[in-house]
């Protein structure tokens, strides 16, 4: 009853924010007054990526084009610029520094290690801050103030103090000086603005050229911008509580009160990064021995246990690294994970929320996101029933009805990938049409001399042909989008933001093939929004959710990925047009898009439900499992116990990163890809000779106009307004999904009724036990109801004493 209670009363805080009539109250204290009961940091967590985008699955040109520089070192630009300069999670990049540390825990304040590293542009001295002099850093220090004889006492931003308000009344004592609160936040923007700049600088360098010396400096430089944003939320809570009519500014100030789990105390916080940098220690260090292969060891998850699960067809094989790779993480943080819980609460609770759920779904404003999400996935459910129904027949076929039954849910290891969230490993051999190939243009890329310059040139055009923005001249060159040959970098694909309003770049190791075509189109779109919304202030200046930023990239690569657009540029020179090729390529992108909606809600819900104390920690692991056969029809190939941890298995479990937001961003980008498609007479419908899946948007200004304005609001409102302005639609749906992909649910529906398949899934035994008695016995298929049979005395010692020599053994290797 407390727990509803507080969290009615958190949403009716919430309601000030997304309703554009009401007369918000700063909910802040009075001067001068200073919270003692949280540690004065600002920002999110270490771990939650902040303008770096990382992607896990995919000429009238600008002038300007790429420099020699230093190798490896990338100074901070000092292009001028009036643009306000951007405060919100910029410099907070998910990163893997090698041993599982995190920027903001390694070091402690005090600790000058490579300070003088520190990266920033010779050539304009503006761009960097120096902490140990720059009285603007040290009235936002708040030891400064505790400190230094000359300050104590003082309140950095006393906004009252030229006033004597003994004589006023109480009416106009509670009246905010609205024009100081706003010189505050233009005060904090610039501020906060050049720590960014230098922090990220930090990330980047260290990104692009792996090194002692420069992981220490971007561990250093995290750890002084958590500091600045310390002094900075310290800063805020002495603005006054009086009615502040505006509600740009009173958002500014509600966006800067939610710090995340640096709210905790100074010694629970560097508990909690500890906790998490132990889990990804363990995350990032796994390996495991290959099959029937004892002294073949050290196979890491990227790229040779990715590459065995989505290309090899031998079923204990794939079981053996699947249950392995589970072994060698999940099973071994999970003791580390359940303290890592109540730490993620305790700072929820801080942030005045009842529990992390309420906190992690703060971003999207709604009072029943969790509601919403559960009636988008019943819009799409019955499509995906259809594309599990055809798969599992094609895998039955391939593997045999003794391993897979036709009612039951699909075994997880043999569906192409470590965690069955994507099909595509499988899509070669259950393609509808096997005698039409899948559309690829990577030897027609390379026949025309593509190189990774030419890729980006490309992908601005792109944009360009819709009246969208160039790429500054700072992009081409500061960019990595090759692998160099002299130094080691991280290659994960990703778009930087540098915080000061002309300097963006993308990291790449770029290969001349149709998977990176489209990943640099949808890496330029996170540019592009930049780029739009870099003239608001730096708390607004985010994608409008948490999956904003994804949807429009994808939404891109929707039109970039089409054969039409291929065919346009030049790179298939016959005609695809025909009912097989569509239902191919309509199969290819569901077998992605599709699989992955339930996987992407069961990551979320399982730690709602665990966040909200209803599954208690003696049922993580089953839980897990009745989720999954729930949402996706999925189980796993073996019995499994509470010993186990299959969600520590997949990395935003050990990292603490929401995962909903990927669930959010594939819904929206089928929603924006037929807005668009509609208002630039690509997509009519009911008329088959436009379907949506046909829809290209390149060269239609129309289109660039609408994805202007939809992505030059940032997070400034409500994303539910921004929607609706843009595509008039103000929640999320599924029905442009499944209109997308209509031509293959008749055919799906239409191939399953001539086959007599099963729609659905039934429940067919344990998938998980609270004891481990019967969870060595390597059970196939869906048979998990072997421990229930009744045996005979003989058979029941038989039993025994071979659970007995599985446990010795284990127990002696352990």
């Amino acid at each position: 009853m407390a727990r509803a209670k507080t969290f009615v009363q958190t949403l009716a805080q919430l309601c000030l924010i997304i309703s554009c009539n009401a007369e918000p109250q700063l909910d802040l204290p009075p001067l001068p007054q200073v919270s003692t009961q949280r540690n004065p940091y600002y920002g999110l967590s270490s771990t939650t990526p902040a303008n770096q985008f990382d992607v896990n699955r995919n000429f009238q040109f600008s002038s300007a084009r790429p420099q020699s520089l230093t190798p490896g070192v990338y100074p901070v630009s000092s292009t001028p610029s009036g643009i306000n300069p951007d405060i919100n999670n910029n410099g907070y990049p998910s990163l893997d520094y090698g041993n599982g540390r995190n920027p903001t825990s390694t070091l402690r304040p005090g600790d000058d290690r490579n300070r003088d590293l520190r990266p920033y542009d010779d050539r304009n001295r503006d761009d960097r801050i120096d902490i140990n002099s720059d009285a603007n850093f040290r009235r936002n220090d708040p030891n400064f103030a505790r400190n230094d004889p000359n300050y104590v006492g003082t309140n950095p931003y006393n906004f009252n103090r030229d006033l004597n308000t003994n004589h006023i009344d109480d009416r106009l004592n509670n009246q905010a000086n609205l024009q100081r609160v706003r010189d505050f936040l233009l005060l904090a923007d610039d501020q906060a603005s050049k720590e960014c700049t230098n922090n990220v600088a930090s990330q980047w360098n260290f990104e692009t050229d792996v090194n002692d010396v420069t992981q220490h400096a971007a561990l250093d430089a995290q750890q002084r911008y958590t500091l600045f944003q310390r002094g900075l939320w310290e800063a805020a809570q002495n603005v006054p509580t009086g009615g502040v009519r505006d509600l740009n500014t009173y958002r500014q100030l509600r966006l800067l009160s939610i710090i995340g789990p640096a709210a905790l105390p100074p010694d629970q916080l560097d508990r909690y990064n500890r906790i998490i940098n132990d889990m990804l220690a363990v995350f990032n260090s796994a390996e495991i021995c290959a099959y029937n292969e004892p002294f073949k060891c050290g196979l890491h998850l990227q790229p040779d246990l990715q590459h065995i699960m989505s290309h090899s067809r031998d079923w204990d094989e794939l079981q053996h690294v699947w249950t392995e790779w589970r072994r060698n993480t999940g099973r071994r943080i999970r003791d580390l994970y359940e303290q890592l819980v109540e730490l993620t609460n305790q700072a929820a609770r801080l942030n005045n929320f009842t529990d992390a759920t309420a906190y992690w779904m703060f971003p999207y404003e709604s009072f029943n996101m969790r509601q919403e999400v559960e009636e988008v996935w019943e819009q799409v459910k019955p499509l995906y029933d259809l594309l599990h129904a055809y798969v599992r027949r094609r895998l039955r076929e391939a593997y045999g009805p003794e391993r897979i039954s036709r009612s039951a849910p699909i075994p997880a290891h043999i569906l192409g990938d470590m965690w069955a969230q994507s099909w595509a490993g499988v899509v070669p051999f259950t393609l509808p049409y096997p005698g039409k190939k899948l559309v690829d243009v990577t030897p027609e890329m390379l026949k025309q001399g593509y190189t990774p310059q030419t890729i980006f040139q490309l992908a601005e055009e792109f944009f360009l042909s819709m009246n969208m923005s160039a790429m500054p001249a700072d992009f081409w060159s500061f960019s990595l989008v090759e692998q160099p040959g002299d130094r080691h970098i991280h290659c994960q694909p990703s778009a930087w933001d540098f915080c000061n309003g002309h300097d963006y770049r993308i990291k790449m190791c770029t290969h001349p093939d149709m998977k990176d075509l489209i990943t640099a189109h949808h890496e330029m779109a996170h540019i592009e929004y930049f780029l739009a919304y870099k003239n608001q202030p730096k708390v607004f200046r985010d994608g409008a959710n948490p999956g904003f930023h994804e949807a429009i990239g994808e939404t891109i690569a929707l039109s970039v990925s089409s054969p039409r657009h291929l065919q346009t540029l030049g790179l298939i020179q016959r005609s695809v047009d025909d009912t097989a090729h569509d239902i191919n390529y309509l199969y290819t992108q569901a077998m992605d898009k599709l699989a992955f909606l339930p996987f992407a809600l069961v990551m979320d819900r399982w730690r709602w439900d665990v966040f909200t104390g209803d599954i208690r920690k003696e049922q993580y692991n089953c839980h897990w499992w009745r989720l999954r056969e729930q949402y996706g029809g999925i189980k796993p190939p073996v019995l499994r116990s509470e010993l186990d941890f299959d969600p520590g298995s997949k990395y935003h479990v050990p990292a603490n990163i929401p995962y909903i937001r990927y669930f959010v961003s594939t819904i929206l980008q089928f929603q924006l890809h037929r807005a668009l498609c509609a208002r630039t007479g690509q997509y009519i419908p009911g008329d088959p000779s436009r379907p949506l899946h046909k829809c290209d948007i390149y060269r239609n200004p129309e289109a660039g106009r609408i994805l202007t304005r939809l992505m030059s609001r940032g997070s400034s409102i409500p994303w539910t307004q921004t929607l609706q302005d843009a595509i008039g639609e103000g929640r999320l749906s599924g029905e442009a999904m499944r209109e997308y992909f209509r031509p293959l649910e008749e055919w799906l529906r239409s191939e399953n009724l001539r086959t007599g398949e099963y729609l659905g899934w039934s429940y067919d035994g344990d998938y998980c036990k609270f004891s481990i008695e019967t969870a060595g016995l390597q059970v196939y298929g869906g048979f998990y109801n072997a421990a229930s049979t009744h045996f005979d005395v003989t058979t029941f010692v038989l039993l025994l004493i071979t659970s007995t020599v599985v446990t010795v053994t284990g127990l002696r290797w352990r």
